[in-house]
């Protein structure tokens, strides 16, 4: 997949392929609703293998713009808008939504540059609010897919629990085998579910390098920066 994303400011990265490869493990159809899509790249990854119907929204109108240009320059049919998930309706409810939201906390010094600001910086766009506006825009029996900080987990796991959300499953990242982790990916849904199930972790770099499996997930997304 070619994509285009902005020289400066928040650039796809890692996490975004790993949220990408999370939500692919249930087979996705119907509609497909990217929260804080930036240049598209996970739902339109998903777009692709599973030929769901896309909308994306985004706060900053430049991501947005790059996310419009991606789907065209793969021949992706979606839509993308350019709002604040708070105030975000369009009159629809979505069979799935995957979101990788800004989670990093007002305690952490914030860059200086505004997308990054609102890219990563939980003030953007705080989990309640977004569980939130997910619990409006998602169909009764849909699925919620999302990164969080590690470190946070508790956080977010209190969160769901206090909108009556249940976690399907949930998998963590690592840096390396010995380290501790750095993301939690989860699976919501607002029906009952008997019991949570905790997935093998991604381990992103072994004594050779980078991961087979992380490669091989690479490999799959196929995917590359274009001018």
């Amino acid at each position: 997949m070619r994509l285009r994303q902005p020289e400066k400011g928040y650039r796809y990265n890692t996490d975004s392929i790993l949220l990408y490869r999370f939500a692919s493990q249930k087979r996705l159809s119907g509609s497909l609703l990217d929260v804080g899509c930036g240049c598209g790249i996970v739902g339109l990854l998903l777009a692709r293998d599973f030929g769901v119907s896309l909308v994306g929204v985004d706060i900053q109108e430049e991501m947005v713009s790059f996310a419009v240009q991606n789907g065209a320059l793969n021949g992706i049919e979606a839509r993308f808008f350019a709002a604040d998930f708070r105030k975000f309706d369009i009159g629809e409810k979505f069979d799935a939504i995957v979101c990788n939201p800004p989670f990093y906390s007002a305690k952490t010094t914030a860059s200086a540059d505004m997308s990054l600001k609102l890219a990563r910086y939980a003030s953007a766009l705080p989990i309640d609010d977004l569980l939130r506006g997910c619990g409006r825009a998602l169909k009764s029996d849909g699925d919620l897919f999302f990164c969080y900080d590690a470190a946070q987990s508790a956080t977010a796991l209190k969160a769901l629990d206090d909108a009556r959300w249940r976690v399907r499953s949930m998998q963590f990242a690592h840096k390396e085998s010995q380290s501790s982790a750095r993301l939690v990916f989860i699976r919501a849904k607002k029906t009952a579910i008997r019991a949570t199930e905790i997935l093998p972790p991604f381990i992103l770099r072994d004594e050779k390098g980078v991961n087979a499996d992380i490669r091989s997930i690479g490999k799959k997304a196929g995917t590359q920066c274009v001018a």
